[in-house]
């Protein structure tokens, strides 16, 4: 089990630019608005051969709010499940009174803290931090997350806080799989769903998810990694910075994420907003499932579900690919199998034929439908599948000009009716044949 490292302190102290720094890039969104980190964002982080997860938590305030009661729900769950607290104080404005409170819940907590003082950006800085010591931790930091100053100290009293366990195997890959969707759809109700807890905050307010919140949970005995991305919209006019900010958090996620997983609402059915995000998957080449979610509500299931998987073979005809399944976050109904699903689809999207399978591939493809333009047979000189995730193939031709999307997407159509290719993209790519001092130009 890896040591779980919380990051507290009011708001707009710099946590999220700390956790963002502890991960290496920006994921969490980082914004002057209170309040903008709402849930409970997990992350897993390698200092020096030992592993911890980092926690990015909603700011400590006393605003009576629904939100903020939620939101301090989740960081009263966050501080309670952590081994390590990393207190974050603003040293530019000094003592905030609420500081003190918030230090004495962390000390009845008994949990192991380090006291982080942020935006101390020079060592002559660093006296105007001394008044801290007055809230009794003794491991204090002085940093600067902005600018990286004194982050490489912070993380080496966080490892001198880990136990290295010898015993502990090495941890193999985890699926990382993304839910995307319009607000309201029941993503976090998902997340909450399969992890028993609430990580996520629901509310029926549109942008209640602000950020990608990632989740580690176990499902059947196997450990996954849950994104809930913010909801897209359908527009591509943005209302105001958070929006944008989300959305941007929501692009990171999707292109880090191993399998994607369009949640749809079975009340609405498959809508343009549907249509633009599997656009999105689709640019991305990323494996996709599509999740027809609040299915507990529709009475008549079978006309139901032949109404959806029709409707979404003729808006999304580019992903035909993709499964379409019916679940219930609510009740828990079919969740199983978009994890049976995910395995599934990620094997078929790291898959690598063997040269032999794919010669026979091309030879039967040809007997079956030659192609003949102009008088003209196009004949296929050399060819190899080059790439993984997503599977891509590289095809030379006699003649480049007599290639025809038709032909392409039969060739495309072929492949997946022998190899399968179940729930991800494939990549066919043709180029004219050459051949310099002996070389193919197949790389």
């Amino acid at each position: 089990m890896l040591t779980k490292v919380a990051i507290v302190g009011r708001p707009n102290v710099g946590k999220s630019t700390l956790f963002n720094r502890f991960i290496g890039r920006k994921k969490a969104i980082i914004h002057d608005t209170p309040g903008t980190t709402r849930d409970r964002n997990d992350y897993e982080v390698n200092w020096k051969d030992k592993k911890f997860i980092v926690t990015d938590t909603a700011g400590w305030s006393g605003d009576e709010s629904v939100f903020s009661k939620d939101m301090e729900r989740q960081l009263n769950l966050a501080v309670e499940q952590a081994d390590i607290i990393l207190f974050v104080v603003d040293g530019k404005i000094g003592i905030h009174p609420f500081d003190a409170e918030i230090a004495k819940q962390i000390r009845q907590s008994k949990k192991t803290a380090i006291l982080v003082v942020n935006k101390i950006d020079t060592q002559a800085e660093e006296t105007k931090g001394y008044e801290f010591y007055s809230l009794g931790f003794d491991e204090v930091v002085f940093i600067s997350a902005n600018h990286g100053r004194s982050i490489n100290e912070l993380l080496d009293k966080v490892w001198s806080n880990i136990k290295y366990d010898r015993t502990t195997k090495q941890a193999q890959e985890v699926l990382k799989i993304i839910l995307v969707g319009k607000p309201n759809v029941g993503k976090s109700s998902f997340v909450n769903s399969v992890s028993k807890e609430e990580r996520s905050i629901v509310h029926d307010a549109p942008g209640t998810t602000r950020d990608s919140l990632t989740v580690n949970v176990n499902f059947n005995n196997k450990d996954y990694i849950l994104i809930d991305s913010a909801g897209l919209h359908r527009g591509s006019k943005m209302k105001d910075d958070m929006e944008y900010l989300s959305t941007l958090s929501t692009d990171y996620a999707i292109e880090d994420a191993d399998v994607a997983v369009l949640v749809a609402d079975a009340s609405q059915g498959i809508g343009e907003t549907e249509v633009k995000i599997a656009r999105l998957l689709h640019e991305k080449r990323k494996p996709v499932i599509v999740a027809v979610n609040k299915w507990d509500l529709i009475e008549d299931k079978e006309q139901a579900a032949k109404y959806f998987t029709e409707q979404f073979r003729e808006r999304v005809k580019f992903m035909d690919w993709a499964d379409v399944v019916f679940i219930s976050a609510k009740t828990g109904q079919r969740l199983e199998r978009i994890f049976q699903e995910a395995e599934i689809v990620y094997r078929q999207y790291n898959r690598q034929l063997t040269q032999e399978e794919l010669n026979a591939l091309v030879r039967d493809a040809v007997a079956r439908k030659p192609l003949v333009r102009k008088g003209k047979v196009l004949k296929f000189k050399e060819y190899a599948q080059v790439a993984v995730k997503p599977p891509v193939f590289i095809f030379s031709v006699n003649d480049l000009e007599l290639l025809h999307f038709s032909y392409e997407r039969f060739l495309e159509n072929f492949f997946r009716e022998r190899f399968g290719f179940h729930g991800t993209p494939i990549v066919l790519k043709f180029r004219q044949f050459f051949r310099i001092s002996g070389k193919s130009n197949i790389n």
